[in-house]
């Protein structure tokens, strides 16, 4: 599955499927703190490079993530990754 279809997937699924999705990291010295690839069902996209990162206090929630501008199969995707351990990716069109 290329990038492309998984956004395709995304934005015509809407929840419908039980397809898993996961985001893996780099492990090592501070495993789980850099994102490595987005595992869609069994389907494995690695991240290519990370452009740049931050990390962001949301003064209304009082909550701390952090946000990965990364390129993927030639695109760029910005990861958000929340202290609860969810996270979401949004493509170009959107970041």
């Amino acid at each position: 599955m290329k990038l492309r279809q998984v956004k395709n997937f995304l934005s015509n699924n809407k929840s419908k499927d039980k397809t898993s999705f996961e985001l893996r990291f780099y492990s090592g010295y501070k495993g789980g703190e850099t994102p490595k690839a987005v595992v869609i069902g069994n389907r494995e996209l690695k991240i290519e490079k990370i452009l740049w990162r931050k990390r962001v206090f949301d003064q209304k929630t009082k909550k701390t993530f952090e946000v990965f501008k990364c390129k993927m199969e030639e695109e760029i995707v910005k990861i958000t990754i929340y202290e609860s351990g969810e996270w979401a990716i949004s493509f170009s069109e959107e970041t």
